[in-house]
Parts: C-alpha cells; sequence; structure tokens
C-alpha cells in the first residue's frame, strides 16, 4: 500500500480530464450497411440460385415465344405434304458416285446434301408391288427401295449404299407434323399463345381476386359473411369443370378461353387477400388513416394492399403454371384454342396419335409445358421465401 500511495503522490499515476473533440464524440458508427425492404427481397432473391435460373429460362422463353416465329421464316399453318412427319434427325445415305438420298419413311426417296438440306423428290419409275420394291433411276443408276422386311435402300446390286450419316434436318430443324407443318415454328407460336392465356388470366385473378378479397375483409361483418359464403360454394367445385361448362357454352377461340378462365380463377386470390386485410385493419396506422377521415377505398389500395404485396406477388406467380396447365389440358381436349391456331394443348393433341412413329411430336410441346411450370413454381418458391421477413438473416 505504501508504494501505491507513493506513486499517487509523485503523480505516476493521474487521470486527464481534457474535453473531448466533437468528432471523437460521434466516432462510433453503426457496423453494417442499412437496407431497405425491398434491397433485402432483392439480395435473399439472388442467394437462391434455382430461381435466378428460373428468371434467365422464363425470359429466355418470353423472347423465343414473342421474336422466335419472326425468325424462322415459315408459317405456323404452312403445309408440304410431302415431308410430313419428318424427324430433326435425319439419316442421309451416300452413293458411290456421291449422290446424297434421303429415305422418308413414307417410303419416298429425295435428294439430299451434305449438310441436311433435302431437296427434290425422286419419282419412282417402276413399283414391284409383288415384291414390296419401288424403282428409281438417278444419273442413270438404279436404285430399289425395299420395304418387305423394313425399308432398306439400296444400288443396282441390291447392296446397302456405302455410306451412311444421321445429322441435323436443316429443312425442319425440329421437324413436321403429321400435314407438313413446321414444329418449331408452331411450338414457339404456340408458346406465344399459351403464355398470353397465362398473363391475362393471371392480371384478371389480381384485379377480381384483391377487390372483392380486400372489400370483404374490411368491412366484415354481414358482408364479408356473404361474399366469403358465394367463394366457398363456388371453390366446392373444381374450377376446371366451371371452365369445360363455359367453353361447351361459349365455343372454341382464345377470346372464350380467356373469359372462361377469368370468371373462375380469382377464387383463392379473394380468399388470400381477405385473411391479410383481416390481420391488418385493426392496426395503429389503419386506425389513424380512419379517424383522419380517408375514405375505405383509398385505405384499401394504400395502406392494406401495400402490406400485403407480399403474399400476392407469390401468389400470383405461382398461378401462372396453373393457367398454362388449364390452357394446354382445354386445348388438349378440343375446348381450347381454334385449329390451326396452334397452343401447347393442341400440339399435345396432334403428337398423341404419331407417338409411335413420330415421338418428337408430343414430346417437345410436354416439354415446353413442363418447363415453364417448373421455372414459375421455382421463381414462386424463390420469392414466398426472399418476401417473408421472419426469414431474414
Amino acid at each position: 500500500m505504501s508504494q501505491i500511495d507513493g506513486q499517487f503522490q509523485t503523480g505516476a499515476i493521474s487521470k486527464d480530464w481534457t474535453l473531448l473533440a466533437m468528432e471523437e464524440k460521434d466516432a462510433e458508427t453503426a457496423s453494417g450497411v442499412t437496407l431497405t425492404y425491398w434491397q433485402d427481397v432483392g439480395r435473399r432473391l439472388w442467394q437462391n440460385k434455382l430461381a435466378i435460373v428460373s428468371i434467365f429460362v422464363i425470359l429466355f422463353i418470353l423472347l423465343a415465344s414473342v421474336f422466335g416465329p419472326l425468325l424462322t421464316g415459315k408459317s405456323y399453318d404452312a403445309q408440304q405434304l410431302s415431308l410430313r412427319n419428318m424427324p430433326p434427325r435425319i439419316e442421309i445415305q451416300t452413293a458411290e458416285d456421291g449422290t446424297h438420298f434421303y429415305v422418308h419413311q413414307d417410303l419416298k426417296v429425295f435428294l439430299a446434301d451434305t449438310s441436311g438440306f433435302v431437296g427434290e423428290e425422286l419419282a419412282p419409275v417402276s413399283a414391284q408391288l409383288k415384291d414390296k420394291v419401288f424403282v428409281f433411276v438417278h444419273n442413270g443408276k438404279t436404285y430399289y427401295l425395299s420395304f418387305s422386311d423394313g425399308v432398306k435402300f439400296e444400288d443396282e446390286n441390291h447392296q446397302p449404299l456405302p455410306h451412311k450419316k444421321t445429322i441435323w434436318n436443316q429443312n425442319y430443324l425440329l421437324g413436321t407434323d403429321s400435314i407438313g407443318r413446321d414444329m418449331l415454328t408452331r411450338l414457339l407460336y404456340g408458346g406465344r399463345i399459351s403464355l398470353l392465356v397465362a398473363f391475362v388470366v393471371t392480371l384478371c385473378t389480381l384485379l377480381i381476386g384483391v377487390i372483392y378479397g380486400g372489400a370483404a375483409g374490411y368491412y366484415g361483418r354481414n358482408t364479408d359473411i356473404v361474399m366469403m359464403r358465394v367463394v366457398e360454394i363456388l371453390m366446392s367445385i373444381p374450377a376446371t369443370i366451371y371452365i369445360i361448362l363455359l367453353m361447351v357454352y361459349f365455343g372454341q377461340g382464345i377470346s372464350n378461353i380467356l373469359v372462361a378462365m377469368a370468371l373462375t380463377c380469382w377464387l383463392g386470390m379473394a380468399q388470400l387477400v381477405r385473411g391479410q386485410v383481416l390481420s391488418l385493419k385493426e392496426q395503429e396506422f389503419v386506425l389513424a388513416a380512419r379517424t383522419a377521415g380517408v375514405s375505405p377505398f383509398k385505405i384499401i389500395l394504400s395502406h392494406l394492399l401495400p402490406n400485403s404485396i407480399g403474399p400476392i406477388i407469390v401468389l400470383a406467380t405461382l398461378s401462372i403454371p396453373f393457367a398454362i396447365a388449364t390452357e394446354a389440358f382445354m386445348s388438349f381436349i378440343g375446348l381450347g384454342v381454334k385449329p390451326p391456331m396452334p397452343s401447347w394443348g393442341i400440339l399435345s393433341n396432334e403428337g398423341i396419335g404419331a407417338i409411335r412413329s413420330s415421338p418428337y411430336q408430343i414430346l417437345l410441346p410436354s416439354i415446353a409445358i413442363s418447363l415453364t411450370m417448373f421455372a414459375f413454381n421455382f421463381l414462386g418458391d424463390g420469392l414466398r421465401d426472399a418476401l417473408d421477413p421472419r426469414l431474414r438473416e
């Protein structure tokens, strides 16, 4: 103790009572960067790799559907019957003299080149139907097309042509359908129709469902009881049944299916919005707006719906694949878009008849439908996680 007392006496231990400068007082700063709600939503959505990939897939499908039919150079209803059921990959056979042939599954022979372009059709000079053989002559040489035991194209010595190569079809990159129409153009144009129906129906779902559900939730009591009983009665029967009945009454056509789907697909959105409004309308900011004399319509639009935007966006995103599947099903059973205008459902319906001989005709629209539905579902899941404040890190 005596040693410590000596240090105090000699000034070895002392306190500095000098006033701090103003900048030293404010030296403490926050360690993190402040983000707004929507900036945080974008950050978390960007971290969801599956959702980001889905966004790029959706953008590619949209751009291909809008601009693709303009770039193919073909019409969706132009027919070339001689090249019907032509697959995307074709086999080119080359003779000894360098002539290239393509043998169609309909027992037709065409001149071709090594790049995959099919040209002039050769007419048979004679037919030995008893032996199931067609005889062709080109550049002074005789060729035989035998179909007694499979399809065989042989030279004048009844030997198979020495060179064969399977390459991509340059006339029609994705082949042709049963009446010779370009599958690529019809697939792209069908995507335009299917996505148009999906987006228009989703927009109508938002408008009707948000207004109806918002009014039911805000006014409550008897108004809510009556309005929601109507929704529950309508939801007791699947929406597909209503759409089928309406399409039977209205008939085929893109406008008719838009009306039929828009009248039946808003029920889930109305229930969601009604629940969100019921949970928010007793909050202090809504009571303050009522006290200030703000009209109910403005309260719903300016206060209640903006605070419910997250679940609404998620449900709207998830309703797009449902609309695509519904339109495809209606067109598949003959109650959707009117032929020859294509949609993915019509293409699937047309391809089902050639599933054994030309399976690509049903695989292509099926892949397009599945890919689009998966992309929107994954995007909806990503938006749900990003918009949920409880998952904020």
